[in-house]
């Protein structure tokens, strides 16, 4: 990784990306922009390419934290790529032992059922994702069934053997069923969509003071940067679970600068930054903001999101499918999220857009029926190539010579 000086600062966009619930940090990210980008210009006959990846040091104190950034480029623009990394935070929520993941889901579900009420608004605007939050239980319910059934089944097998072999066969069987059943999770994502599940009840409790430490030092980092480079465009980009953080750091953009950063381009005092909100683009891709916002103890979320939907300055487009089962695609978003909201949500400013990225316009049919069947595959294909040209285009988004929103406007708006 290279770790002098910036070489792209002079471009027009800067995109803060937020990935999801994922312990992968910017080598991943970094490698799957490149390969895809190289992907959809063999499918758009022209180029798009990413630079190499740079360390950016940005806050102080609580704050600091090394992101990474890079530059990127199309047929008619670029920009600087910045990978916002909240992953170390991710792998202190990751638990590998597939038996604490369970342990965790039984409180997560538990919650669930004392909070039945919000769960009937999910049926109606967003049935399938309702079904990715209770199908987990379903397969963890039919493992504990099969591995009884295997110990039962071993216990009459086993009759009439020594004593020992009376005990050890049936363990043996449900060890086997459980074994099976585990594999079965990696083709699955069982226990990926459980980690996200548990997260989302965790995270609302705990209110983390390091991320949000380090999401004000990214803010002012930002600040600077605008400052430095007046009519800079500022997008910032959330996907998956990240739209969580996404909204988060928007909302920071919004309040007047309050600290004093230091990032890769140089220190910069509290007295640099400018004192008004940041101009800003939100696009939030596969967004999870409900499943977060609906825990009962994630009050400053929804004053984040409230603050965002009141914001009649600020451009925020989601573009999330309904066939990607994991987020809350064309959905009422706000009705979903501000179950306390002050204002009916169609009162309010934002989402000012809400579009479907049309997947199945994307691929070939028996290839889209695959993706479909990968639920982890179809959740990152906003940030892959396509099989085909279409509407929804990442990489052409990213570089489209107007502004991005006004991408959104021209091709994704229906």
């Amino acid at each position: 990784m290279q770790r002098s000086g910036y070489a792209g600062g002079n471009m027009g966009r800067l995109v803060v990306f937020v990935g999801g619930f994922d312990p992968r940090g910017a080598r991943h990210y970094h490698r799957l922009f490149s390969e895809n980008a190289a992907r959809q210009g063999e499918v758009d006959g022209c180029t798009y390419s990413a630079g190499p990846r740079e360390a950016l040091d940005v806050g102080q104190g609580a704050g600091a934290h090394r992101h990474a950034r890079w530059a990127f480029h199309g047929p008619q623009g670029g920009g600087e790529y910045v990978f916002f990394d909240w992953s170390d935070q991710v792998r202190a929520h990751w638990p590998r032992a597939l038996w604490r993941v369970a342990a965790q889901a039984c409180m997560t579900y538990a919650l669930a059922v004392t909070q039945w009420r919000v769960l009937r608004g999910l049926r109606r605007q967003v049935p399938y994702t309702l079904l990715s939050f209770t199908y987990p239980l379903l397969f963890g319910l039919l493992a504990v069934a099969a591995a009884a059934g295997g110990a039962f089944a071993g216990w009459r097998f086993a009759q009439g053997l020594p004593e020992l072999a009376q005990w050890l066969v049936p363990m043996v069987a449900a060890f086997a069923v459980l074994w099976g059943a585990a594999g079965l999770d990696k083709l699955l994502h069982v226990s990926w969509l459980l980690r996200i599940f548990n997260f989302a009840r965790i995270s609302a409790a705990e209110d983390s003071e390091v991320l949000a430490a380090r999401t004000q030092a990214m803010a002012e980092w930002v600040r600077h940067r605008v400052a430095q480079q007046p009519g800079l465009e500022v997008v910032v980009l959330g996907f998956s679970v990240g739209s969580v953080q996404a909204v988060r750091l928007v909302d920071a953009l919004r309040q007047p600068a309050a600290l004093v950063v230091c990032g890769g381009d140089g220190a910069a005092s509290a007295s640099d930054a400018p004192n008004a909100p940041v101009a800003v683009t939100l696009l939030t891709l596969g967004n999870c903001i409900p499943l977060f916002s609906l825990m009962p103890e994630a009050v400053k979320l929804r004053a984040a999101l409230q603050n965002l939907a009141n914001d009649s300055q600020l451009y925020w487009a989601d573009i999330s499918s309904p066939g990607d089962s994991v987020s809350f695609g064309m959905c009422d978003l706000m009705r979903l999220s501000l179950r306390d909201a002050a204002m009916p949500a169609e009162a309010l400013h934002n989402p000012r857009r809400m579009c479907s990225p049309r997947f199945h316009k994307l691929f070939d049919p028996l290839a889209y029926r695959l993706m479909r069947r990968n639920k982890m595959r179809m959740h990152f294909q906003y940030l892959m190539a396509s099989q085909k040209r279409g509407a929804y285009n990442f990489f052409a988004m990213l570089t489209a010579p107007g502004a991005v929103r006004d991408f959104v406007e021209k091709y994704l708006v229906r």
